[in-house]
């Protein structure tokens, strides 16, 4: 069955839940996305889900956020993909904004933690049931069950980084597929699959001289605007903040670095933004550094998003003013993010083109049974850090397992998984009502 369109404002509605319930990191992001895009509405096939997945996981950046803008594309063209793209960090934004501005004024953000914190178990539910649906459908063959394996064996057991098992992924998937081990794949077979709704950029019946043209001419288009977006902030500065401006411009200069080497996820990078923002830059101190990792756990949106507060205090702590750390949050949003705009709507035409080639699509079927190894590691992170006490190791937990048990969260998530598989639609309001319980059990003992 073929996909059925949307309407553009159904596609904008989903967007902008999908950035304020996006709790769980790419685990809980990309589940949610495929439950709902996949599953519910049918806007998008199985076999494209997985494609853009694949290629996405390639990408330094938020992997969700670069998926989602891909969908967005493949909805709506280059409109849909920078629509989706906003709309899943939007929510994220505000959230960070009015949490550095309350813990610049207060040095503290207590009550909208208590909210967030009631989120999170229920958006651990809808993610373990929303897994149990999917990731079966990433592993089809004894290939990618190894490459599931392999993927979590090592990460778990020997902390391999992501980009290591990704790089044995491809190759273990080429070897398999030239090898005549490719599974079902058939090697003269070409997907028939036309873009979705007659959104045909590169028609077969063109040339290939014409197509190559005009691949060439989309992309030289989208670095061009890449450049001119990268300049324009820095010029609007230099003109009218120049007495700052090489504050502003070494800021830039960070974060734009940082969000070409963020490969492996978020975790991959923070430790050496920590580092530079603690110690050589002096923008923030370690505690403030700790805490801006507490935030990015309990809040929606992609965990790199924290670097936003660090760019927040920075800003904030340089001038003495809010809205000096307003400005240094805006920035660091926009030069963290447009790496990942430019990469998806520069690729996208050119990663359709690559679902004729059957080798190429047989390879990132590996990437994605890789892919669903890491959503399985960070889900499981996830549930640790949502149900067990901060403080819990095996050390302590071994002779008094309970006490490491958060039991409100436990039993809410539990009752969260037992609701969704009696009744899906409601996950939303489920969301909405663990956060207000939360918040009003916290506002009780405050009283």
């Amino acid at each position: 069955m073929s996909p059925k369109k949307p309407e553009f404002w159904e596609t904008v509605r989903f967007w902008f839940r999908l950035g304020w319930i996006g709790f769980g990191g790419p685990a809980g992001q990309i589940a949610l996305m495929h439950k709902t895009l996949v599953e519910e509405k049918k806007w998008i096939s199985e076999e494209r889900f997985s494609h853009a997945l694949g290629y996405c996981m390639l990408l330094p950046g938020p992997e969700a956020q670069q998926l989602a803008a891909y969908l967005g594309w493949t909805l709506y063209g280059t409109i849909g993909g920078i629509t989706a793209g906003f709309l899943f960090l939007f929510p994220s934004f505000l959230t960070f904004l009015g949490i550095s501005s309350l813990y610049f004024s207060y040095g503290s953000a207590p009550f909208v933690v208590s909210f967030l914190n009631g989120v999170k178990p229920a958006v651990l539910s809808i993610v373990f049931v929303s897994f149990l649906n999917w990731i079966p459908k990433g592993i089809k063959t004894k290939g990618h069950a190894v490459c599931f394996a392999v993927t979590i064996i090592g990460m778990s057991v020997f902390r391999i980084p992501y980009p290591y098992l990704l790089a044995f992924s491809i190759i273990f998937g080429i070897v398999s597929f030239f090898s005549g081990k490719s599974g079902p794949a058939k090697r003269d077979a070409i997907a028939e699959e036309p873009p979705p709704f007659g959104v045909d950029l590169f028609s077969r019946s063109e040339r290939r001289r014409e197509e190559n043209y005009k691949i060439l001419k989309y992309i030289g288009g989208i670095g061009s605007a890449a450049l001119i977006l990268w300049t324009i902030p820095l010029l609007a500065i230099l003109l009218f903040l120049r007495t700052e401006f090489s504050f502003w411009k070494d800021l830039i200069l960070f974060f734009t670095k940082t969000a070409l080497l963020t490969f492996g996820g978020a975790y991959a990078i923070l430790p050496s933004v920590a580092e530079y923002a603690t110690g050589a830059a002096g923008w923030i101190g370690l505690e403030e550094m700790i805490d801006g990792l507490a935030f990015g756990e309990s809040t929606p949106g992609p965990l790199v998003m924290v670097l936003t507060f660090v760019g927040f205090l920075a800003g904030a702590h340089r001038y003495g003013s809010v809205s000096s750390g307003v400005l240094g949050l805006t920035l660091t949003a926009y030069y963290t993010f447009l790496p990942s705009f430019i990469l998806i709507l520069g690729g996208a035409p050119v990663v359709e083109k690559t679902r004729e080639s059957v080798w190429l699509r047989s390879v990132l079927n590996y990437v994605t049974a890789c892919v669903c190894g890491v959503i399985l590691y960070l889900g499981i992170y996830f549930a640790k850090s949502v149900l067990l006490e901060s403080n819990a190791d095996v050390g302590s937990c071994s002779g008094a397992p309970f006490s490491c048990v958060r039991w409100l969260p436990l039993f809410t998530a539990a009752i969260g998984i037992l609701l969704l598989r009696w009744k899906k639609e409601v996950s939303i309001y489920w969301i909405a009502a663990c956060g207000f319980l939360f918040l009003g059990i916290d506002l009780l003992f405050y009283l």
